[in-house]
């Protein structure tokens, strides 16, 4: 299941790529659509229409034509319906076979044998096609490119992006997630307007990117460490600063061993950035969801660590406790608490002045985010790559 998985990743973040290739190879009157009326890909110009399925078979130990049966069908399935429309649609099958490269066109008498198979789930789809599609004109529209592997095409696209102009520096860590990010947050949109990009907008945006984003999608890149390289590096200024407030929002959810480690990761950034007279404004951790937050309270308690909760008298909670200010002691150095800690919807208030970092974890959004604020997002699955990014680690795992 393990291995299907993430095969099924690589088919997604396939089509991603492609789409980028599509992008950067655009010429001037081209719009580009992710999951496009015809297909995954739509390449419009003012002549013609050229509809992209993607499909990526890694798992394959060779190619075969009952492997393409269904996008075949589906495409001239499309064909049957709308063979004068204006501009002309034409049809293209990327997919990735071991062993595969090139382009090549299918035969009449291959067509035949895809129509005439006897598999049950093809059966609605011969069922729609119009009975006297014109077989010969849909032949002459089709093509079948083996494209590269997902790897060998990541690559391709970060030497197309280097020469677009972007900084070689920049490419792997910044401009190449966040080019994956864009896309994927295209293709959940609903209306398909809005899955529809012009090619030179699109990079004029990227020009404009300086922060780093590490998310579901991006983290699947074989630039990973490279973008946790450069998380690392950026942050690294702001967390050598003493007097910085930090707040961090985590949602558990999806992190693996979270209960197991999330008190030796708390323990790690506090003895490192909450530790001395300096280091004023102890960090907050906010727990998003239904974690129990008090027995979190407990083990650190346990573990050394004095927490600010925020509760007095057991059950009522204030913000402004919360948020003071820990008594100091200089020498020798005694602080009445070294973090904050609390479940994130019981903290409805405002902090009486914004944190300067806002790490979100696993969060999209949250009513601290401003623009005045550092806000960064992670979306992990190891506690481990955010320790690595806070210097808490010297090797990225």
């Amino acid at each position: 299941m393990a291995r299907t998985a993430e095969y099924s990743i690589k088919g997604y973040l396939y089509q991603f790529l492609r789409y980028l290739s599509e992008i950067l190879a655009a010429c001037d009157g081209t719009n580009v659509t992710i999951e496009g009326a015809i297909e995954d890909i739509d390449v419009t110009t003012p002549g013609l229409t050229t509809a992209v399925q993607c499909k990526y078979h890694e798992q394959a130990d060779k190619f075969t034509l009952g492997k393409i049966y269904k996008p075949i069908l589906l495409m001239l399935e499309h064909f049957s319906k709308a063979p004068a429309l204006t501009p002309k649609v034409y049809y293209h099958l990327f997919c990735h076979f071991p062993g595969q490269s090139g382009t090549r066109k299918l035969t009449m008498e291959e067509l035949e044998t895809v129509l005439r198979t006897a598999a049950e789930g093809l059966q609605p789809i011969i069922g729609r096609i119009v009975v006297d599609v014109d077989r010969e004109e849909f032949l002459k529209r089709f093509t079948i490119e083996f494209g590269q592997s997902a790897d060998d095409l990541q690559q391709t696209v970060l030497a197309s992006l280097k020469d677009k102009g972007f900084s070689a520096d920049d490419v792997e860590a910044i401009i190449y997630p966040n080019a994956i990010q864009r896309i994927v947050d295209l293709a959940t949109q609903t209306k398909l307007s809005d899955r529809t990009v012009n090619p030179a907008a699109f990079l004029a945006a990227l020009r404009d990117v300086r922060e780093v984003t590490f998310t579901r999608w991006t983290r699947e890149l074989a630039t990973r460490a490279q973008i946790f390289k450069r998380l690392r590096e950026d942050l690294k200024p702001s967390l050598a600063q003493n007097t910085r407030g930090r707040t961090f929002v985590i949602n558990p959810d999806a992190i693996n061993k979270f209960d197991d480690e999330i008190v030796i990761f708390i323990k790690k950034f506090v003895e490192r950035y909450s530790c001395k007279y300096l280091h004023s404004n102890p960090p907050l951790f906010m727990i998003a969801g239904n974690y129990d937050v008090s027995l979190l309270l407990t083990r650190l308690h346990d573990a050394g660590l004095r927490c600010a909760h925020g509760f007095v008298g057991g059950t009522a909670f204030r913000a402004n406790d919360l948020f003071r200010r820990p008594m100091i002691k200089r020498q020798p150095f005694v602080i009445e608490f070294s973090l904050r800690l609390a479940r994130r919807s019981v903290v409805s208030e405002a902090p009486p002045k914004r944190p300067d970092e806002l790490f979100l974890v696993n969060e999209s959004n949250d009513p601290w985010v401003h623009h005045d604020v550092n806000v960064y997002r992670f979306e992990i699955e190891h506690l481990s790559d955010l320790e690595y990014v806070l210097q808490l680690r010297k090797d990225y795992a």
